[in-house]
């Protein structure tokens, strides 16, 4: 099983599909705990998060403190790393489970890669994006970053050995 962690650094209407999403694998069994930290209080995220059955934490700070406070708080041994207002589609939990199975050393790690809104310009930003993770080993944060829980609770993401999983982030975020 697989926690999710939920780092938000500003209010987003847009996290309610994302929460939505992950009802399936909390159904199939593959995802276990869920955890929305946000930098800001936010009565939004509280009942968001309630209706949701995930955890509400307000930490402040950078993406990467909001990173750690969620790996301190989850359960698995591997975690999903989700921006609030994308959305995971296409075939994204056989693509995890699929992943997982292999069982990769706590040095690796998998993202989800980015499906821009339609436009020439988005599209091409996303595909270099996309490329990009394998060229510096480091994601955006409008990836789904797969990596072990024990490796966000150092703090700071080291250059991981990424692998693309096969599914895609869809940005359903207003504005």
């Amino acid at each position: 099983m697989i926690s999710v962690i939920l780092p938000a650094l500003k209010e987003e209407p847009a996290t309610l599909e994302t929460l939505a999403a992950l009802v399936e694998g909390v159904a199939e069994g593959v995802l276990r705990d869920c955890v929305l930290v946000s930098a800001k209080p936010s009565t939004l995220f509280e009942h968001y998060a309630d209706a949701a059955g995930c955890a509400y934490i307000v930490e402040a700070g950078s993406y990467e403190a909001l990173l750690k406070k969620g790996a301190d708080f989850v359960r698995s041994d591997w975690s999903l790393v989700i921006t609030p207002g994308l959305v995971p589609s296409g075939d994204w939990l056989t693509a995890l489970g699929d992943w997982l199975s292999d069982r990769p050393p706590p040095t690796h790690a998998a993202f989800i890669p980015f499906h821009a809104k339609r436009g020439l310009r988005a599209t091409l930003s996303a595909w270099v994006m996309n490329v990009q993770p394998r060229v510096t080993g480091r994601v955006n944060t409008l990836h789904g970053l797969v990596a072990s829980t024990s490796v966000l609770r150092e703090g700071l993401l080291p250059r991981l050995a990424l692998t693309r999983m096969d599914a895609r982030m869809v940005d359903r975020r207003v504005g």
